[in-house]
């Protein structure tokens, strides 16, 4: 049975919070400049978001319980001005060790999204490290979750239930669009230029900007930056209070 996330704070041991926190002070640039009524809300939509996930791995490789917070935390991150806190579809996030390959396919990944198997692939050193350098504009969790929450949303015909407001994404792409056209004529000043693949890429590199590299996005994008703003609800320029 699902328990809505208000009622689940009140079944979270502290030891559980505790070590939540541990984790996120250690880890997640994000958290530790939230204020402390910020950290609490964010603890809990990390730990409610965990609690309606399966985790998967290799047989000789352990995802403990710190992984999975971490990991987490890069969903509650995005959706933290959102009221979404949790995947609908996607419900499994398999985790490595190292770069992957699939079958007959000799092309390694450090993640991807697979809407086919339901699945979020994560290589969780990529993982870590796109946490402890967190400057860079690249966080594969953070990335990965972009895609299932845009392929989430693609796939749902009605209004409410989407994570993001259709008319607010419907001016995200306005802007995210003149960005591509920009990327793909080597005009790119802020942002991967792998974002210029497609509007599912762009979405995700948008993200890792929009948490990593604020101040140059705004600076050089500001169009692109504010619509990003007005979609999650969000600013983390406002480091303790980023909530619009």
């Amino acid at each position: 049975m699902l328990i809505p996330k208000k009622i689940y704070d009140l079944f979270i041991f502290k030891s559980t919070h505790d070590l939540c926190h541990k984790v996120l002070s250690e880890y997640n640039t994000y958290y530790i400049h939230l204020s402390l009524s910020c950290q609490k809300k964010f603890r809990l939509k990390t730990l409610y978001f965990l609690s309606n996930i399966d985790f998967d791995s290799d047989r000789n490789f352990k995802v403990e319980k710190s992984m999975k917070i971490l990991i987490s935390s890069a969903f509650a991150q995005i959706t933290f001005g959102l009221q979404k806190s949790k995947l609908d579809v996607f419900k499994l996030i398999n985790v490595t060790p190292a770069p992957y390959s699939y079958l007959h396919s000799d092309l390694l990944f450090n993640g991807d999204t697979n809407f086919a198997t339901k699945t979020i692939n994560l290589c969780w050193p990529v993982v870590k490290t796109g946490f402890e350098i967190s400057d860079d504009a690249l966080n594969l969790a953070i990335h990965e979750f972009g895609h299932a929450i845009m392929l989430e949303d693609s796939r749902k015909n009605l209004i409410f239930g989407k994570a993001l407001n259709k008319k607010v994404f419907d001016t995200w792409k306005h802007f995210a669009i003149i960005k591509l056209e920009k990327i793909r004529a080597k005009k790119n000043v802020v942002l991967r230029d792998y974002g210029g693949t497609n509007i599912m890429e762009l979405f995700s590199v948008c993200l890792e900007a929009f948490f990593e590299n604020s101040d140059q996005f705004y600076e050089k994008e500001t169009d692109l930056y504010n619509s990003m703003v007005k979609l999650l609800k969000q600013d983390p320029r406002n480091k303790e209070t980023p909530l619009s």
